[in-house]
């Protein structure tokens, strides 16, 4: 069990230092004529936790996420491992996601977390500590919350 903690903070250590997803300012790049761009912004004040989202859609598949901000460790790897499973989703898959990974937050470490999480399984261990789990929660809420606004 030591080993696979051992993995989860390694993938968890090497996802907040590359960061995917990161961008400075979310106007640049060019999108495409049929894409449509969703945002939201969230905020955690237990920690100080901030996120602005862009999301660009193409019919109903998430075609591009690109978000700036400032978070810890935590909150800034469960957004990179989020951009990179949510590459490609349609809005249905990437809600079932977030329900996915809020469900695992709720766990507390406890079973095993669902296999279409895939690297996001890694903060099962986060899921033991009640203060980290919004840390965990802000990127997957704020692109929650641009997809529903998107549809309105």
């Amino acid at each position: 069990m030591e080993d696979l903690s051992n993995l989860y903070q390694e993938v968890i250590l090497e996802a907040a230092k590359e960061a995917h997803g990161r961008k400075e300012d979310l106007e640049g790049g060019k999108a495409a004529s049929s894409s449509h761009c969703a945002y939201a912004s969230g905020f955690n004040p237990s920690c100080g936790d901030e996120v602005e989202m862009k999301v660009e859609t193409e019919g109903e598949s998430i075609r591009k996420i690109a978000w700036k901000g400032e978070g810890c460790a935590i909150c800034t790897a469960s957004l990179s491992i989020m951009t990179d499973l949510m590459q490609g989703k349609s809005r249905k898959e990437a809600l079932s996601l977030y329900k996915d990974f809020l469900k695992l937050m709720d766990s507390r470490g406890e079973g095993e977390a669902p296999e279409s999480l895939k690297d996001a399984s890694a903060f099962i261990g986060v899921a033991r500590f009640p203060m980290r789990i919004k840390c965990a929660l802000l990127g997957w809420t704020t692109l929650k919350e641009a997809l529903e606004g998107e549809g309105k």
